[in-house]
């Protein structure tokens, strides 16, 4: 497939796709021109997953033993503690919200709003 450019001259001009990202001249007035790259195709969540593939169940890990709490301890109410944090899917431990690896499993944790 051909990419279509004009030259800064306004000459019009199709280039092989293998000159994707080069530079050259225009053969008509020599003009210095650059072949643009065609534009990135975004992939959607369907074709991530399709890429990843199907997910394989593991092992179940079981949440870590929590111990006593300290009594002398200020106690955060429930809004407070789920605002700073979230529940990991493979153990259900819950973590720190900047977390991206779960330190009880070893998950990788990340939201699209992440990247």
């Amino acid at each position: 497939m051909a990419i279509e450019l004009t030259c800064p001259n306004g000459h019009k001009l199709k280039v092989k796709e293998s000159s994707a990202g080069k530079t050259g001249r225009c053969p008509v007035c020599s003009a210095m021109i650059r072949v643009p790259r065609p534009p990135a195709e975004k992939l959607s969540e369907e074709a991530i997953l399709g890429i990843l593939g199907p997910q394989t169940p593991s092992d179940r890990i079981e949440p870590p033993e929590s111990g006593f709490p300290d009594p002398d301890a200020a106690v955060p109410d429930s809004e407070e503690l789920m605002a700073r944090n979230k529940t990991c899917p493979q153990c259900h431990a819950r973590i720190e919200l900047e977390t991206h690896i779960c330190p009880n499993c070893r998950t990788y944790i990340a939201d699209l709003k992440d990247f």
